[in-house]
């Protein structure tokens, strides 16, 4: 069985090198896709690595993927890099059918221990925690609901007063007041909104952040083109991914040729990037 001394090993080869983060991911999800199980977690966990930053939610697709091989060792060790990678969110652990084979493992009880000694660590350094306390909890409804529709809804809408009620309270939220991983919340109940007044006010808060210390482009790019499919117009920064038949695809593209300027000028990585991480098959104008 494959562990991850092996896949560090790997990861200094030299096929590593010849490889970008992005297209380790890419190709991984293609063996995902063949059922390829063992040799996606290997791919993807090696493009975690070597991206280095942002990668828990790599690390946590390939841990699901040694899971569905039965390598149950290296879906424990990839869970583990999860917490380091700064993942706190056990309810979607807890969620996933795949791993719940891990759950009657005492080292998944360790894991939760774990999970929340470093999540405790990490909160007491924010000047916020509570709120970010609160966003969690928030969202956690939300995503319980999913595939239960109606119910949802009614979260959805109960979530976006109090959000309302919160930003007109903190404005637009830092991550030194609730985490990075809370900003990410504030901005994941507002992607849920159906308030499209709401969603517009918020991207003009994200807007400002462009230009600060603490530029949120990604959840910027996002919410803009959210809101330009709810308006039926094409998208600005590629970042609407929709699916036909099963295959993935961009929803359509502003002036498509520029879109790799335009995500340049508020700091996103290229449109590719974006695409081998998401796993559609793209070619730039």
């Amino acid at each position: 069985m494959k562990n991850l001394t092996l896949l560090v090993f790997i990861l200094f080869s030299s096929t590593a090198f010849s490889q970008t983060w992005d297209e380790l991911i890419y190709q991984g999800k293609e063996e995902r896709s063949k059922g390829n199980f063992r040799k996606a977690g290997e791919l993807i966990a090696k493009g975690a690595a070597l991206k280095g930053t942002d990668n828990f939610e790599h690390y946590f697709y390939a841990a699901i993927m040694y899971a569905n091989a039965d390598e149950i060792d290296s879906s424990f060790e990839l869970l583990a890099k999860c917490i380091e990678a700064g993942m706190y969110d056990l309810a979607r652990w807890e969620r996933n059918n795949r791993l719940k084979k891990l759950q009657t493992d005492e080292r998944w009880t360790n894991l939760k221990s774990k999970m929340k000694e470093s999540e405790r660590k990490y909160s007491n350094g924010l000047t916020y925690s509570i709120l970010r306390d609160e966003l969690k909890q928030m969202w956690k409804k939300d995503q319980e609901l999913v595939g239960r529709w109606a119910e949802q809804k009614k979260v959805v809408s109960k979530n976006t007063i109090r959000l309302k009620e919160i930003i007109e309270e903190y404005g637009w939220p830092t991550r030194d007041m609730i985490g990075k991983d809370g900003v990410w919340m504030t901005w994941a109940i507002v992607q849920h909104s159906h308030d499209l007044g709401f969603q517009k006010y918020c991207l003009k808060l994200l807007k400002t952040t462009l230009a600060s210390t603490e530029p949120e482009s990604v959840f910027y790019a996002e919410l803009h083109d959210r809101i330009c499919r709810k308006a039926n117009q094409k998208q600005t920064f590629g970042q609407a991914i929709i699916e036909e038949n099963g295959i993935k695809k961009f929803y359509p593209i502003e002036k498509e040729s520029e879109v790799d300027d335009r995500r340049k000028s508020i700091g996103l990585e290229p449109l590719k990037v974006y695409a081998n991480e998401n796993f559609v098959s793209y070619k730039s104008s």
